[in-house]
């Protein structure tokens, strides 16, 4: 029962993780420009969410009511898995060309939620600090983002989705107290080695 009721809120997270898909399919009908600053903006209400939940008792108490099913318990002693999201999101539109961009942001919310589910429902080998099936489903729906949006070479969408599935499994980087979340990172490295396989590709 105890997995069972772990599992349904596991779907319920990553459900409004998919959600964040909006992102990068808003990106695709807008200009850079516009993408950036609605996300900035966003951003900054993020942190002051943040801010007011580590310092304000009487919103902390409100937003545990309504969002706490949401929040992992190590994020009640840091910054939660959205305002990763939108900074992830926001450096990722800043740093790379738009279709990279976009497919990178869809690598992050999709593969990373298929990821999670399928390793919670049928995960039992070991693969750095994931399981090796939710690394499985991770590859495979990288490498379909990838190739489909990016419309490249397929070597470099399967090479880019392995290297985005390998970054995922792995532990995030932690400085004293504070942790990089992975909603940070597969964006910024799956964009990078995209675009540096695409640089490759056309030098040689």
């Amino acid at each position: 029962m105890k997995d069972a009721i772990h599992f349904r809120i596991e779907v319920s997270r990553k459900l409004l993780h998919v959600s964040s898909i909006a992102i990068p399919a808003s990106y695709w009908f807008i200009s850079r420009e516009l993408a950036l600053w609605v996300l900035l903006g966003c951003l900054l209400i993020a942190v002051a969410v943040e801010l007011l939940r580590y310092h304000h008792a009487g919103f902390r108490a409100w937003f545990r009511y309504w969002f706490g099913f949401m929040v992992r318990p190590a994020e009640w002693r840091r910054i939660t898995g959205a305002t990763y999201v939108l900074l992830g999101a926001l450096l990722t539109v800043w740093i790379f060309p738009k279709p990279i961009a976009i497919s990178a942001l869809l690598v992050a919310h999709l593969a990373d939620a298929v990821a999670s589910l399928a390793g919670q429902r049928f995960g039992r080998k070991r693969f750095l600090g994931k399981t090796l099936e939710g690394s499985l489903a991770f590859f495979l729906t990288a490498f379909a983002v990838i190739w489909l949006t990016t419309r490249g070479p397929g070597g470099i969408s399967f090479t880019a989705a392995l290297l985005a599935a390998i970054v995922e499994a792995c532990p995030t980087p932690k400085f004293g107290r504070y942790e990089l979340n992975d909603n940070l990172t597969v964006p910024l490295l799956t964009g990078a080695a995209v675009w540096a396989l695409q640089a490759l590709a056309q030098v040689s």
